[in-house]
């Protein structure tokens, strides 16, 4: 099986590619040039590896939550390619994908929202597949939900922000911390799989996360906001 998977939800734009059991990635810091430069990356990745998206058996993008542009382009691109290939596409939620990544069974993820806030949810693994997800929302940081028990992995960009907020928050029930930018393509990827064996492609798979309507502050409070 041969799947392309494509995740702009942060400034890095991370591309994979699985050809059977092999996989192969990339990933840049791509900052606010995603839209112009995530196609000519994924043809020249393709072309590395001497395939056309003719050649995929289906294309996997990170449907967020992140940021909201990162996301649409996300979307519309997976969405396009896998039109003009005649491929399925499917969405995989990038709280799920880190907590994949994370290779721990009792995880927390949480993603840099902006505007003060967090995207958080808490999964726990049960044999090869994670639990329904636990808490899944925005909050700001002095906000974010209580969990039972520890041991814990906290995993994410938004550590990063908000380290101590999260340590003071959670105290001794986080066991491991994983920050700084992680790639979660082939976790896309994998988690893809079954959808994609099972051939359930269903247009909710594809569709976007933004876990809140709000992606920007106004002008008014952009400056109430410098005024504090």
């Amino acid at each position: 099986m041969k799947i392309l998977s494509l995740d702009t939800s942060t400034e890095y734009m991370s591309l994979g590619l699985k050809i059977y059991e092999d996989f192969h990635s990339i990933n840049i810091k791509a900052g606010q040039t995603h839209s112009e430069i995530v196609l000519p990356e994924i043809n020249k990745f393709l072309s590395d590896h001497q395939l056309t998206t003719k050649d995929l058996d289906a294309i996997a993008f990170g449907k967020g939550p992140g940021s909201f542009t990162g996301i649409r382009i996300a979307c519309g691109i997976a969405y396009g390619l896998g039109y003009g290939a005649s491929i399925p596409v499917i969405g995989v939620n990038n709280l799920l994908a880190l907590a994949d990544r994370s290779g721990k069974n009792k995880v927390i993820s949480v993603i840099d929202a902006r505007m003060g806030e967090i995207y958080f949810s808490a999964y726990i693994k049960e044999g090869k597949t994670f639990s329904e997800p636990m808490f899944e929302g925005v909050y700001k940081p002095d906000e974010l939900p209580r969990i039972k028990e520890s041991g814990w992995t906290l995993i994410g960009n938004a550590i990063e922000t908000y380290k101590q907020e999260m340590k003071d928050h959670f105290g001794q029930q986080i066991e491991n911390l994983i920050d700084g930018p992680i790639e979660v393509v082939e976790s896309i990827s994998k988690l893809a799989t079954p959808f994609i064996k099972n051939k359930i492609f269903e247009l909710i798979h594809a569709e976007p996360v933004y876990l809140r309507n709000k992606v920007a502050f106004t002008i008014e409070e952009r400056k109430a906001l410098n005024a504090i």
